[in-house]
């Protein structure tokens, strides 16, 4: 459970389901008042809990750095998975706690009016997805955290050649950079030399 792929797979359907959360209608019901009487009344993901989707993208960038950087950076980024699901549980679970309060304020944000009203709210399944999401995220910083130590890095064709790492110029490249591939101080012209060789 702590493979690569493992923490691949937990976290992108972590990051799917908030993400997909987000753009859903959470909280569904009618607000009465002095301004609006009796209206129908709905708030999405974004208007309930709109870090979630701030926070979705962070957990998603420390995923992939987690999969694709060094031992260090791979800590530090597992650390910050961690921290972005919990981060996502506490934004999800405000308005899961308090739906009334959510239509409250589109509410408020429709009218501008903020005296007293009844609110009558009800949630759909689309928090408890974005929870489900934000549980896994965490579960994904966890995941990363037990099995980082046993990872290897990218394979070195990934590295930048290093200081010391000759690297053969093709006669475009001299080209390229202003050189004539055919002179050599020592009177050589590796052009022929490559013709006979071939």
């Amino acid at each position: 459970m702590t493979s690569k792929r493992s923490v691949l797979l937990v976290g992108a359907l972590a990051v799917i389901l908030m993400i997909a959360a987000n753009t859903r209608t959470w909280v569904s019901g009618s607000v009465t008042d002095a301004v609006l009487q009796q209206a129908h009344t709905t708030a999405s993901g974004g208007k309930a809990a709109p870090a979630l989707l701030a926070s979705a993208l962070v957990g998603a960038a420390a995923v992939l750095a987690t999969l694709t950087t060094g031992r260090i950076p791979r800590w530090i980024a597992a650390v910050i998975t961690l921290l972005a699901g919990v981060v996502s549980v506490v934004v999800v679970l405000a308005p899961v706690r308090h739906p009334g309060s959510v239509l409250g304020d589109v509410a408020t944000t429709m009218t501008g009016h903020t005296g007293d009203r009844n609110i009558a709210a009800s949630l759909t399944v689309w928090p408890w997805m974005a929870l489900l999401g934000a549980v896994l995220l965490v579960l994904t910083g966890v995941l990363a955290i037990l099995g980082a130590r046993t990872w290897s890095g990218l394979s070195n064709r990934y590295d930048a050649p290093g200081a010391s790492a000759v690297r053969a110029r093709s006669d475009w490249d001299m080209l390229s950079d202003g050189e004539d591939p055919t002179d050599f101080p020592d009177g050589s012209d590796t052009i022929n030399e490559r013709h006979r060789s071939e």
